[in-house]
C-alpha cells in the first residue's frame, strides 16, 4: 500500500460489529434487488459494508460464490406447497409464488433456467415436486415434466426481467409497429395484432396486470400439456 493510500481502521477499533458471511450475502441480496444479479460487483458489496474487497472473498468466496449464495437466499423465500396438494394446484401455486419472488430479484430466474437450481434451498422443492408428480402417475416421466413445467414458467420470468433491464422501450416500439397494420384488410393476422396494440394501455399497472395474465395463461397451458401426457 502506498504512503498516500487511506488507511482503513479495523471494525473493532471503529466500534463496528464484525463482518460475517451472512452480512455479505445480505448486502448482495439488496444489491440484486436494486440492480439485478448481473448489476453489481464485489467492490460494490465491499463499499456498501465499508470493508476491503478481500474481506468478501475471505468470508464467502469469488463473485460466483456470492451469486450462488444470493440465489440460495432468493429460492428460500419461495413458499413450497404441501405434498398432499393435487399436482396441478401444487405446480400452479409454486410457479405463481416463484414468479412473485423472482421478479423482485432480476436475473435469478435466468440463472435458474440456464444453470439449474443447484443450491441447497432448492433441493427440498425438487424432491417434493417430483414426488408429487410420481404420486399423480407420471412415473418415469416425473423428472422431465418437473423440468418442463419449471423451465417454462421461469424462462418467461427471465424474459420479463430482461425486457425491464435491457429493452425498456421494446414493448412500446413493438406496439407502434403493429398499430400500423390495424386497417390492413389483406393481412387479418397483423390487423388483429394491430388492434390489440392500439387498445393496450400504457399505464404501468395495466401492463403489469397484462404480464401476470400472460404468465398465468402460460402456466395453465403448460399444465394442460402435462395433463395430456398423463391422460395418454
Amino acid at each position: 500500500m502506498s504512503a498516500s493510500a487511506p488507511r482503513r481502521r479495523s471494525r473493532a477499533s471503529a466500534g463496528l460489529p464484525p463482518i460475517t458471511a451472512d452480512k455479505i450475502i445480505d448486502a448482495a441480496v439488496e444489491l440484486t434487488a436494486q440492480h439485478g444479479l448481473d448489476g453489481w460487483t464485489i467492490r460494490q458489496i465491499a463499499t456498501k459494508l465499508d470493508v476491503w474487497p478481500g474481506v468478501v472473498a475471505h468470508h464467502v468466496g469469488d463473485r460466483d460464490a456470492v451469486v450462488m449464495a444470493v440465489t440460495d437466499r432468493v429460492i428460500a423465500r419461495i413458499q413450497v406447497p404441501d405434498a398432499d396438494v393435487p399436482w396441478r394446484d401444487w405446480f400452479s401455486t409454486l410457479m405463481l409464488e416463484g414468479r412473485a419472488v423472482l421478479r423482485q430479484f432480476p436475473g435469478v430466474a435466468r440463472r435458474l433456467v440456464l444453470v439449474g437450481p443447484n443450491v441447497p434451498s432448492a433441493l427440498p422443492t425438487i424432491d417434493r415436486g417430483i414426488k408429487v408428480l410420481q404420486h399423480a402417475g407420471f412415473g418415469e416421466h416425473a423428472t422431465v415434466i418437473y423440468r418442463y413445467l419449471l423451465n417454462s414458467a421461469f424462462m418467461l420470468v427471465a424474459v420479463e426481467d430482461d425486457r425491464d433491464s435491457y429493452f425498456p422501450s421494446a414493448r412500446a416500439d413493438m406496439g407502434r409497429a403493429m398499430a400500423a397494420f390495424v386497417a390492413d384488410t389483406t393481412r387479418p393476422g397483423l390487423a388483429a395484432a394491430g388492434a390489440q396494440a392500439v387498445a393496450r394501455s400504457d399505464d404501468p399497472d395495466d401492463l403489469a396486470a397484462e404480464d401476470l395474465a400472460f404468465f398465468k395463461l402460460t402456466v395453465e397451458r403448460s399444465l394442460d400439456g402435462a395433463q395430456a401426457l398423463l391422460n395418454g
